[in-house]
This record gives C-alpha cells, sequence and structure tokens, in this order.
C-alpha cells in the first residue's frame, strides 16, 4: 500500500475494523508506512507504559495532515484509542462518524423503552446476542457488562470478544485480562467487562485470530466449535466491533460474522449496534438524527426505539436489528458520571506524579498487580480543580509513571 498525499481514504466508519484490529501487528510489520506507525503506538504503549509518548507521536503525524480530512479521519482512530486507554474519555469522542442519512420524520411516532429491558426480552427468542461497539468509546462496554447477570440467569454461558488474543492461554483459568490478553481489553472498562462474566461464570471466547477474506469464517467456525459444537442449546453473547453484527450487507459484496453464524447455526442472531448514532464532542461530527432523538425524549439510560406495535427501530433495516441510542455523557471532577458513579473515589495528588507532567496514574487491585488497572488516567498538567479516581471494592495501590513510562510513585490507596 503506498501512501502518497493521502494517507488513506475512508469512506466510511465500518471500513475502520478492517484496518486497525487484532492483526494490527500483521499490518505494521509489513507496512512502512506512517499508518502502519499509528497503530503500533496503539499496541505498543501498553507494554511499555509509553502512553504520552504514543499519544505525542501520533499528535505529530496528525499535525502534518491539518486541512486534510480523509487523512485525519484514519489518524482520529488510533488518537482517540489511545485516549480511551488513559481515561481521557471526553477526548476519545471527538472522532467523527459516517453512518446512514436517516429521515427525521421517521422517528415522529417512535416512543423510547430501556435498551437492557428490551433487549432481555429479545434475546429469549435466539440463542446468539451480538453487540457491537466503537473501539474507541469505553461507554459501549458498559452496555454488554449491565446485561451480563440478566442474560445468565435466562440461560447465556459464553462470553465470545473480538479483542481477546490466542496468545493468552490462560483468561478462562485466571479470570482476569491482563496486558497481553487483547488490544482493547488493556483499557480499563472493557477488562472490568471481562472479570464480570468471569465472577459470573461465563466461559470466553476468543475467536478473531484470522484476518483477509477468511476472517469472518474462521471466527465463526471458532465460536461454533467453543460452544454450539459442545451443546446445540447452547447461548453465546458476541461483543464485537462495528460491522461485524452486520446480517445483511447492502454496500458490497463482503459476508460479516453474524451472517457467517446464522448460515452455520441456523440461528438468527440479535444484532445489536451502538455505532450509527453516538455522542462526540462536536455536534458537526455526530448523525443530525442522534441530536434530535436527545431533544425529542430526553433519555438519562441508553434506550431503544419502538413503534405502537412494540415493533424496534433499526437505522440499517435488514442489516441489523435494533440501535441502542445513549444520552449525552456527564461529568463530574473531570471523570464522567456513567464511569465513576457506584464506586468510591480518590482525589488526585500532585506527589503521586512528583509533580511533573504529563503523568500517567494507575489504581491496581493489590492481589492482581499483573491485571489492567482499574483505573488509569493521565494527566497532562497541573490540575487547577480537583480530580478524581475510582477505586476498586479491596485493596488497592498507586502507581504513578512519569512521561516515558517510568515508574516515580507506588503506594496504598488508604481505602476499606
Amino acid at each position: 500500500m503506498r501512501m502518497n498525499n493521502k494517507l488513506l481514504i475512508l469512506p466510511n466508519i465500518y471500513l475502520l475494523p478492517l484496518i486497525f484490529l487484532v492483526y494490527t501487528n500483521q499490518l505494521y510489520a509489513n507496512e512502512p508506512s506512517e499508518l502502519g506507525f499509528l497503530y503500533k503506538q496503539v499496541i505498543d504503549a501498553p507494554k511499555n507504559k509509553s502512553y504520552n509518548d504514543a499519544i505525542g507521536k501520533v499528535i505529530e503525524v496528525k499535525d502534518k495532515y491539518k486541512g486534510d480530512q480523509q487523512s485525519l479521519f484514519a489518524i482520529n482512530q488510533p488518537l482517540t484509542t489511545l485516549y480511551s486507554y488513559v481515561g481521557q474519555y471526553e477526548k476519545a469522542i471527538s472522532f467523527p462518524t459516517d453512518e446512514p442519512l436517516i429521515s427525521e420524520d421517521l422517528i415522529e411516532n417512535l416512543s423510547p423503552i430501556s435498551a437492557v429491558e428490551k433487549i432481555l426480552t429479545m434475546s429469549k427468542e435466539t440463542q446468539i446476542v451480538m453487540i457491537n461497539e466503537a473501539h474507541h468509546i469505553a461507554l459501549h462496554r458498559t452496555l454488554t457488562t449491565s446485561l451480563l447477570q440478566k442474560l445468565w440467569s435466562s440461560g447465556y454461558r459464553y462470553l465470545a470478544i473480538e479483542t481477546l488474543s490466542k496468545r493468552d492461554v490462560d483468561i478462562n483459568i485466571r479470570g482476569y485480562a491482563i496486558e497481553r490478553s487483547g488490544t482493547y481489553s488493556n483499557e480499563p472498562v472493557y477488562a472490568e467487562m471481562i472479570r464480570t462474566a468471569k465472577k459470573l461464570g461465563y466461559q470466553i471466547i476468543t475467536y478473531d485470530d484470522s484476518s483477509g477474506s477468511e476472517r469472518e469464517k474462521v471466527a465463526a467456525k471458532k465460536i461454533y466449535n467453543a460452544s454450539f459444537s459442545i451443546n446445540k442449546n447452547a447461548k453465546v453473547i458476541i461483543h464485537c466491533g462495528y460491522s461485524h453484527i452486520l446480517e445483511k450487507n447492502s454496500k458490497d459484496n463482503r459476508i460479516w460474522l453474524a451472517n457467517e453464524l446464522a448460515n452455520l447455526t441456523g440461528v438468527n442472531p440479535l444484532t445489536i449496534s451502538q455505532t450509527n448514532l453516538m455522542e462526540s464532542k462536536t455536534l458537526e461530527f455526530e448523525n443530525p438524527i442522534y441530536n434530535k432523538i436527545l431533544n425529542k425524549f430526553n433519555p438519562k439510560k441508553p434506550i431503544i426505539l419502538t413503534d405502537n406495535l412494540g415493533g424496534v427501530w433499526s437505522t440499517m433495516p435488514g442489516q441489523h436489528d435494533v440501535d441502542v441510542v445513549w444520552p449525552r455523557t456527564t461529568y463530574t471532577n473531570t471523570r464522567p458520571d456513567w464511569y465513576i458513579n457506584n464506586h468510591d473515589l480518590i482525589s488526585f495528588e500532585g506527589k503521586w506524579c512528583r509533580d511533573k507532567y504529563p503523568c500517567i496514574i494507575e489504581i491496581r487491585r493489590k492481589n492482581e498487580l499483573n491485571a489492567i488497572p482499574f483505573d488509569r488516567l493521565r494527566i497532562e498538567e497541573e490540575p487547577n480543580e480537583k480530580v478524581v479516581l475510582r477505586l476498586p471494592l479491596h485493596e488497592s495501590i498507586i502507581f504513578g509513571f512519569n512521561a516515558h513510562g517510568e515508574q516515580v510513585f507506588k503506594g496504598p490507596t488508604k481505602n476499606h
């Protein structure tokens, strides 16, 4: 792939996972361009705590392409993913999207209903529930997490996770994610989703270790072999990215995971999209219908829209079953309320960074220091307002790292 004037031409967001996913390593190993360099930052940053350096390197490339919207579209994906890794969730939602055009008239006769409750009802009519995410929006992982307990009660026993690497053969024994477990699982909310599933008793399925034209077919076979081939009545949740939930594809001839699974199992999956109607820091980056839905219904929790017969509304009817719409994020002490609510909190102290910025703070469980942190936050400069981090239920340790990933602080949180 030769890069000339444009870093990359990407006509819509569904193409991003084709480039930026499990086999990013293969991409940048063979690609000398800046595109490969950018994705290498996302892969390498968790290995050596070099989040600050990685973000800085991506920003340097971004500055070279100012005014080139097509290239910036490609650069923003690794940049916003890095921001999500370090708890800068507000910066992470600055990513422009390109979703279906939707007539505003279509929602006039629709009504909102709790997304969680409607999904639970619909899940009883199938054996496969597929939920997608935008990989830079950690909030999307909380939907799957909130469903785990209730779906377990309905007989779901498997959780198939796109990002996981076959290198981590012990995740089902260990019960939590570590650095080598996967790519996006290095983000704390993702890691907590995995931990919650294992605590409930779910068998985690690693399936996405292929690339190219056979990726979806191989993935479907791996999920089938780990579940339905063992028990034909198995019930499986699949947490994946973007277009893998497409049951039909009106854009090209590519067959996605949902379609492959349906063909292989005979099961019509419930396909749930969170990526067509997303919040952004900049209104011009949003699908216009998103803001209209918020103004009309003022939701406080994630919703699904239904008609007067109870049928669910989809932005892409025939391609996926239903869309989930989240309310806008609110913040307290610089952190998203959805992230810190219902948790004990601790206020940031400059000594954790040795009063040198930028720095990274991590909160880790004392008895599982190799696990992905319960919280991670990048502090760019000395705060002029209160900043908080969240704490797990049991004893935890604070770690501080300087701009180059070197540990400069370690101490107990003195909680509990």
